[in-house]
């Protein structure tokens, strides 16, 4: 049943895979982790305030699924008969 084709992965693909889970793993901690409980290094650190940040955890998830279509466009049918 299989044509001889096969999904050509490029070391772009992977980066922009690895890229993914780091937004993924950002945008959870900007969801449950309050603000000034966050890294000084991330954006929307505050001392003495308490919320969270669900915007910035939403962006994070938005930039991981585009970080996932660049990957699957990255990706190629390769041609076994080239």
């Amino acid at each position: 049943m299989s044509n001889g084709r096969s999904i050509r992965f490029r070391p772009l693909t992977a980066l922009l895979l690895v890229v993914a889970v780091v937004f993924v793993v950002l945008g959870v901690v900007y969801m449950v982790t309050a603000a000034d409980k966050l890294p000084a290094v991330l954006p929307g650190h505050e001392a003495h305030v308490t919320r969270h940040h669900v915007k910035h955890g939403i962006a994070m998830f938005g930039l991981a699924v585009l970080a996932v279509i660049g990957a699957w466009f990255t990706t190629s049918p390769s041609d076994e008969s080239l």
